[in-house]
């Protein structure tokens, strides 16, 4: 016999959470079901990535270059691994998304407003920045450059444990489980079912799921069903299931990013502060996004482009290396396909010459920042010789117009799109009669600025949609 509730969520990150949250909160029985399972503190970034992130962290797009793609599988999603830096919409999008049918700006932005509220989110304090992120200010500083600044994020008790990607120790990070789920568990007509997986869907005016956890199968009918499985997931739903206003998994963006390390004669001990403390957006190639950045002692062996003793000798004056990141708000695009499931997607992404030239850019430009704070040396992260440079001016005169995208150590972050708002979703995100989604895959476009209060809106804004809220 099947159950009834008002409405399914499936997924648990910034869309599903906030999705389930508001509807809740809004008088309706809500049944959310996530595939992972919620997250226990740890010091560990090898446990945190083999037990928490999808396919422990080994899912990469392939194309003319290898681009690893961490999302999370745990209660909380992607937010409860990423380093919890919230930045708005840009108002230009906004505008420019007002061209689909039934959305507007003026009625998306209080769900920015309310999303940033409910994460609390503050810029990082001085005390808490990050030592990288102090010399990266000092190099900008000394080269009269203007608009670094302290980032914002969500937090509630932070003290630097610089573990923010890892499972905060002191679950201090505002993540969307933290933020949206915990303050109504144990509310009446209220559940959320973790270890669960979405086994088949069948829209219309009272759609119908089923739901296999290890104690068994569920048939649940419900007003309706919001899709809240990640970009790089919900777009298997919509195909198995043939729903969507044209197919989706197409159109997928990312900010490809990357790191430059640097040598110091000083102790930087890069595991006290908060990794992503500071940024910056590039004086002139606003698509270029300057962010802090972290590797764990036992992860950076794995991120730097050496190999053997060379390795080993950096590895000796690791708590003297910083290091800084960057990301590009991509002109390039990729696809998502299932030929074996949803466990194993095929993502492809083939990195244009126009994003390239922007990589070899910030990368020379964070070098030069580096060398004016003081660095003995300065790392590219390129997988080929000549990737150590000495002097400023060594660097300046670097030729770096052969670099291919295969070149590059990179990887990429916030992957949205696949089931983008006017293509495959309405404006009102609406999939298929009684199915909506809400998560990063309905975002149009390139963000060029951290996903998720975009996709924490989205996800308030469907659920008074469906609530009846006037607009």
């Amino acid at each position: 016999m099947s159950e009834k509730v008002d409405f399914v969520v499936i997924g648990s990150g910034a869309g599903g959470s906030a999705a389930a949250a508001r509807l809740c909160e809004g008088g309706a029985s809500v049944l959310l079901a996530e595939k992972g399972s919620p997250a226990s503190t740890s010091n560990d970034a090898l446990r945190a990535i083999g037990k928490y992130y999808t396919n422990e962290g080994l899912s990469a797009a392939m194309g003319n270059c290898l681009l690893p793609i961490p999302t999370g599988e745990v209660l909380g999603g992607t937010t409860r691994i990423n380093s919890g830096t919230c930045l708005k919409t840009p108002k230009d999008l906004l505008r420019r998304w007002e061209a689909v049918e039934g959305f507007r700006a003026d009625g998306f932005e209080p769900h920015l407003d309310e999303a940033w509220r409910r994460l609390k989110v503050k810029p990082v304090p001085e005390e808490t920045q990050s030592r990288s992120t102090k010399l990266f200010f000092k190099g900008l500083d000394s080269l009269g450059i203007s608009g670094g600044h302290a980032l914002e994020r969500g937090e509630d008790g932070c003290v630097g444990s610089s573990r923010c990607c890892f499972i905060c120790p002191r679950d201090a990070k505002m993540s969307a489980e933290k933020a949206y789920l915990a303050p109504l568990l144990g509310k009446p007509g209220f559940e959320v079912a973790c270890e669960t997986e979405l086994v088949s869907l069948a829209p219309g005016k009272n759609p119908r799921v089923t739901l296999r956890s290890e104690s068994g199968t569920r048939e649940v009918e419900c007003k309706a069903v919001v899709l809240a499985c990640g970009t790089l997931r919900t777009p298997y739903f919509l195909r198995r299931f043939g729903l969507g206003r044209a197919p989706a998994g197409d159109a997928l963006s990312v900010h490809p990013a990357t790191k430059v390390f640097a040598l110091f004669d000083e102790k930087v001990e890069s595991d006290k502060g908060v990794p992503q403390a500071g940024g910056l957006l590039d004086p002139d190639e606003p698509r270029i996004r300057y962010e802090g950045i972290h590797m764990p002692l036992e992860l950076a062996a794995m991120s730097m482009p050496f190999e053997g003793r060379e390795l080993r000798r950096w590895m000796d004056v690791h708590e003297r290396i910083a290091t800084f990141g960057f990301m590009i708000r991509d002109e390039s695009r990729g696809s998502v396909r299932y030929p074996v499931g949803p466990r194993l997607p095929w993502l492809s992404y083939r990195l244009q010459d126009g994003d390239l030239a922007r990589m070899t850019r910030a990368m020379r430009f964070l070098g030069k920042v580096f060398f004016a704070a003081g660095a003995r040396k300065v790392v590219l992260p390129l997988n080929r010789p000549g990737s150590v440079f000495e002097t400023a001016a060594q660097l300046q005169k670097a030729d770096l117009s052969d670099v291919r995208a295969a070149d590059l150590q990179m990887m990429a972050f916030h992957p949205l799109g696949t089931c983008g708002m006017g293509r495959v979703v309405d404006g009102n995100l609406k999939a298929a009669d009684g199915v909506y989604v809400a998560d990063g895959s309905v975002v149009p476009e390139s963000l060029g600025v951290n996903p998720q209060i975009t996709i924490y809106a989205f996800a308030l804004r469907l659920a008074e949609h469906l609530l009846g809220v006037p607009a």
